[in-house]
């Protein structure tokens, strides 16, 4: 078997298989574990097509015959389907969600806190995306003002024919056709990085949950000057020793003022705030890093992280993976 040249990604294939348990273990390595079956009639014709990233993984994914996959939750990320051609039906909550996606016009989404099914037809291809949480919640807290504590609960399904859901069709479209191209914009990190952030924003935009009011409604309320001149004091010295009573008193508030105060207008207390600062410091650091020169304890304690078990249980819950995974990344 031999994929068609003219596929999505088609420099990037990952797979190609007739044999079930091969094409479970691929697609398992490169988004999340599942059961496959395939459904009788022609045989498996799967195709995997992908590129990956810390924001996200975009993917071409073809199984060529009828095929059901089950999923448990996925816990560290969301799987999204932007159905290209062909039909998927995919359930939630154990079948009290339901959306039936068509090619070119239709998605769904997986969430990190739910089981899931999704059944192909033999024609169905898909991009198939996965963004692990802390990018993507992050990115939200950034759009809001404020950082998110809980997951999404994104809609089953979105409608790619019109709106944002088109807009979020046509950033991956491009995202796809520079990665494709020799040259583009996989050769140009900072650039590359710019337009996968706009996914996010438009994925955000595109698919309804429980913040999209707040993330579409115009912003009418500023942030007290205590806020905002804490918030600039963490960013610039977060690499700095300091209590949060000492950030209060150089704040000129009490330290029970300034909690207050933080959890009104940022949504979380201001050592949440220190925390996630640094995790974000240590992360951007990681991903820098060369893993012979430097190790995951000395980048942690450079940004205050002492406690190492305690350190990668933090970043794992915010960025989805090992903090050792991303220096070898």
């Amino acid at each position: 078997m031999s994929a068609p040249t003219e596929e999505p990604l088609a420099a990037h294939a990952v797979m190609n298989t007739d044999d079930v348990d091969e094409a479970r273990h691929v697609v398992t390595e490169v988004y999340v574990p599942h059961e496959l079956d395939s459904l009788g009639g022609r045989p498996l014709d799967a195709r995997l097509n992908s590129v990956a990233s810390d924001r996200l993984t975009l993917g071409y994914l073809v199984y060529g015959a009828h095929a059901s996959l089950d999923l448990p939750p996925l816990e560290h990320c969301y799987h999204v389907n932007l159905t290209l051609s062909g039909r998927t039906e995919v359930t939630r909550r154990r079948g009290r969600e339901r959306a039936i996606t068509e090619g070119g016009r239709s998605g769904a989404v997986l969430l990190p806190t739910e089981d899931s099914t999704v059944t192909w037809t033999p024609e169905a291809t898909q991009f198939a995306m996965k963004f692990p949480r802390g990018p993507l919640e992050e990115h939200l807290g950034g759009l809001l003002g404020h950082p998110i504590h809980d997951a999404l609960d994104f809609d089953v399904s979105m409608d790619l024919t019109s709106g944002h859901g088109a807009a979020l069709m046509s950033a991956v479209r491009f995202l796809q056709t520079e990665l494709d191209r020799p040259g583009g914009i996989a050769a140009a990190p900072l650039a590359r990085a710019q337009l996968e952030t706009y996914v996010l924003t438009a994925l955000l935009h595109g698919v309804g949950h429980q913040y999209t009011n707040e993330l579409l409604a115009p912003r009418t309320e500023d942030r007290p000057t205590v806020v905002r001149r804490a918030l600039e004091f963490i960013e610039a010295h977060a690499a700095e020793p300091f209590s949060i009573p000492q950030l209060a008193r150089r704040m000129g508030v009490s330290t029970r003022t300034l909690q207050v105060t933080f959890a009104r207008h940022v949504g979380m207390t201001p050592s949440e705030y220190v925390r996630d600062v640094r995790l974000a410091r240590v992360h951007a650091d990681l991903v820098a890093a060369d893993p012979a020169d430097r190790s995951v304890s000395e980048l942690a304690a450079a940004w205050g992280f002492l406690h190492q078990g305690r350190f990668s249980e933090q970043y794992r819950a915010k960025y989805g993976r090992l903090p050792s995974q991303t220096l070898r990344s």
